[in-house]
């Protein structure tokens, strides 16, 4: 549904039945343009009623927003915006038809996971590292029963996981830090069970060891990291057993917790973990070659290595929500514009 204005999204919003009408519209999914001085008469309630919809929502700035309009933007979920007006939320579009296309078509294609998504960052549980990574665990968790990501494990099939002949993760001491590599380059780097274990256990001797002053962590091989190995995906017993694994055999949490002690160096493909996890260091480094992107709203479920905590405290939950709904590459460019990397090198 498109509206003109704010006023005419808050009339539709708070008449009865008018949150239940949206979100049972096909897709779910919300636009209005917002005016440089758009006004609605209870602010209040506006943002209570955009922040309650179970849709996506996506507010078009156009011009420079006065203080009040800006307020009231900043509530939706995505606003997008051309590339002359400055501000931290927006996300650049020259053709806001191609980006509500785009927008809207995954959220068509996959509307629970995108829903439940925006919902997840609006609760901004992200300004609390644990408290977010819960939050994060247990809508993937959920996510996990439902149809949207059984019928991508029907569409992949049976994979069989490739033995590795070497251990997943190198660590090396290099004066006062600790080299970690993450070592599977047959396979980008992607991430299994026992890579996560490997890796968590490196990151636990670099924070009980008063002698590591640092860590650096980077990946062999041409590519970062690919992700979650997808032939390890639905392999979990059930749900509520991998929400547990995730909070207690979490590399974000032990990033998170020495975060300053890290730099992470990134190179090629950085997706979903491979963009979630470095999110959380003190310092991110990116090839010119780095390519960012998160798939997982497209297989049915929200970011899982702690990407709506990690990513959302660096660039704010709007741009997170578009990358995650887009599956949007973005370059180390665009990455060191937004704050998602802290600088280039080659």
């Amino acid at each position: 549904m498109t509206f003109d204005s704010l006023a005419d999204l808050d009339s539709a919003l708070t008449s009865p039945f008018g949150l239940e009408d949206a979100a049972g519209a096909h897709p779910a999914f919300l636009v209005a343009n917002v005016a440089p001085q758009a006004r609605v008469p209870h602010a209040q309630r506006f943002a209570l009623a955009l922040r309650s919809v179970r849709a996506v929502t996506v507010g078009l700035v156009s011009s420079p927003l006065d203080l009040p309009a800006a307020e009231l933007a900043a509530h939706f979920d995505i606003l997008l915006a051309p590339p002359d007006i400055a501000g931290d939320a927006l996300v650049e579009s020259t053709d806001f038809a191609a980006s509500i296309d785009l927008i809207q078509s995954t959220t068509a294609a996959h509307p629970a996971a995108a829903v439940a998504l925006v919902e997840l960052l609006r609760l901004g549980a992200y300004e609390s590292v644990p408290q977010g990574l819960v939050a994060e665990s247990l809508t993937y968790s959920v996510l996990q029963s439902g149809h949207e990501f059984g019928a991508w494990l029907r569409g992949r099939g049976p994979v069989a996981l490739p033995q590795d002949n070497a251990a997943p993760v190198l660590t090396e001491r290099v004066g006062t830090a600790l080299q970690i590599s993450l070592n599977r380059p047959s396979r980008a780097n992607a991430v299994t069970a026992a890579m996560r274990d490997h890796l968590v256990e490196a990151l636990r001797v670099a924070s009980s060891d008063p002698t590591i002053e640092g860590v650096v962590l980077k990946g062999v091989g041409d590519h970062f990291c690919a992700g979650g190995d997808l032939a390890e995906f639905g392999t979990s017993p059930d749900p509520a057993i991998g929400h547990a694994t995730r909070l207690t055999r979490s590399p974000a949490w032990w990033i998170a917790e020495q975060a300053t002690n890290v730099r992470v160096h990134l190179h090629g493909s950085c997706v979903g973990a491979g963009i979630e996890l470095p999110a959380f260091a003190g310092t991110v480094v990116a090839a010119p070659n780095t390519s960012i992107h998160l798939p997982e709203v497209g297989m049915g479920l929200v970011p899982g290595a702690g990407g709506t905590v990690s990513i959302s405290r660096r660039i704010g939950r709007q741009r997170t929500a578009f990358l995650a709904i887009t599956a949007e590459r973005i370059d180390a460019y665009q990455a060191l514009a937004w704050g998602l990397v802290d600088r280039i090198e080659l």
